[in-house]
Parts: C-alpha cells; structure tokens; sequence
C-alpha cells in the first residue's frame, strides 16, 4: 500500500499524520504480524523521525494501526488490506508477540494446539495450550491469554503457522505424561492420525529416561493405532498398577497394560490404525 504525501492519509475509518505515514508504509511492505518498540525505533530511525517510540505507537494505536497483543511493548499490525482497525485473525498471535518481545523464551504449542498446527485437529482451542520448561519463566501476559504448562520436550520443535510447535512424538508424550492437564473431548477425533506420523526412534528418544509409568500410558495410547511403537513398552507381569488420571472411578481396566484408566472418553485400544 503507498500512503500518499498529504496533511491526513484516509483509510476507511483510519487517518494516518504526514508524519507517521513512513512509518505505516514499511510496515505495508514487510506486513509483520507482531511489532516490538524496537522494530519501530528503527523504521522511525530510517526515516529520521525524532519521535519517542513509545509515543509512535501510542499514535498508532489511537489511529488503529497497531492492536494490543496483551504483550508490553509490542502491538499486532492492522494493515490497510484489512479495511479497517481488524488484525489478521491469527491465534498464534498472542505467543509470537511473546517471543517478539523475547526471543529467548523458551516455549512452544503443545498438546491439542500443537496438533491443530499440524494439520491434525480441525480448531484451535479458544486458548492456545503452551508449554515451557519445568523451572523456565512465564512471562505473566502470555500466562493470562494462554493455557500454560510445564513440559520438558526432548526432541527439537518444529515451526508451524510462524511459532515453535513440539513434534509428534512430543505431544504423544506429554498426553501420557500429564493426562489430568489434556482436554480428551476431542482427541480421539485426532489421535490416530497423529500417531500414523510417529517415528519410532524419535518417540524413543522422547520417553527415554521418563518414569515406567509415562513409559506405560504410551505404550496403552498407541495400542490400538500404531501397536507397533507400542509392544516396546509392554509391562511385566508382575508390575503393578498405572493410573491413567486422577485416581477415581475407573472408566476401564486394562489388563494387559496394567492400567486403570479413569479419563479417557474413549478406549485407545480400539482406535484403528
């Protein structure tokens, strides 16, 4: 979009100052979703405007070029496409101002959001499922508008819809590792699909060193889908119970894998492959 040299650039509801319109114009052209004070510090030092950052994107704010992100210092860009003070619909948005404003933050999608940025789960949930390190900060905007979760993925994340996203085999892990955290509703209308994906030396990899317990609602999750990555995780005989959820009524016993399961809306065993 060019914005012309005049005293008031008109965008359907928006006007735009002499004086910011370069400022909007590279914006226009490098159409970021997220926009940090520094990214703006150095477009208005291109263009030789002395103009406090901060006070930039304040003004841009009151004109509904740049939105709240729920993230200090950086701002989603509304640009003239949008035909209005709209962002981009995006709902990675609230993790990739995070991670604009840090980029050392340590965090990722996990668990139902990760499979819906693998293409796997048809909606993303209201709120986005985040997972950072056990022991790593959380920065409090990014709390509030997600559901949070500490997880230590083993295998390297991947990147989808511009964000960091776990692997497959993580979030195989991570349902078996935290069951009481996962919301199950929908997961059996994914769960085969995902597993259909997963390699063997990577979910390996990823249980490897975790409690016989996480080790064991793996190998009950994949049973029925892959029993191929499931047989290694087999329990002995004489090993004992596995809860699979809090310890309550039981849905299902599993005597095979010693479990008894207390969440599950659905029974692993018989999901198909």
């Amino acid at each position: 979009m060019h914005i012309r040299p005049c005293d008031e650039v008109i965008s359907v509801s928006r006007t735009l100052s002499r004086s910011l319109a370069p400022v909007v114009e590279d914006l226009e052209l490098e159409q970021p979703v997220a926009v940090t004070a520094a990214q703006i510090a150095e477009i208005a030092t291109r263009h030789g405007i002395r103009t406090e950052p901060r006070l930039i994107a304040h003004r841009l704010r009151e004109a509904g070029w740049l939105l709240p992100t729920g993230t200090r210092g950086v701002w989603e860009f509304a640009p003239g496409a949008h035909a209005g003070p709209f962002g981009h619909g995006d709902p990675t948005t609230p993790l990739r101002a995070a991670l604009d404003r840090d980029p050392s933050l340590d965090a990722a999608l996990c668990l139902h959001t990760a499979a819906w940025a693998h293409s796997l789960a048809d909606r993303v949930p209201a709120k986005l499922d985040i997972a950072v390190p056990i022991g790593s900060r959380l920065p409090a905007g990014l709390a509030r508008q997600t559901t949070a979760v500490r997880f230590d993925a083993r295998l390297p994340r991947t990147r989808l819809k511009g964000v960091p996203v776990h692997a497959v085999e993580s979030i195989v892990v991570h349902l078996a590792a935290a069951p009481s955290v996962v919301r199950w509703a929908s997961v059996g209308e994914w769960f085969g699909e995902l597993a259909a994906l997963a390699d063997g030396s990577n979910l390996q990899a990823e249980v490897d060193g975790r409690p016989e317990a996480v080790q064991r609602r793996v190998g009950y999750l994949l049973s029925g889908s892959r029993p191929d990555l499931a047989e290694p995780f087999v329990p002995a005989r004489s090993a004992g119970k596995v809860w699979f959820g809090p310890r309550a009524r039981t849905i299902r016993n599993s005597a095979p894998w010693l479990i008894a399961d207390t969440i599950l809306p659905f029974d692993p065993t018989m999901l198909p492959g």
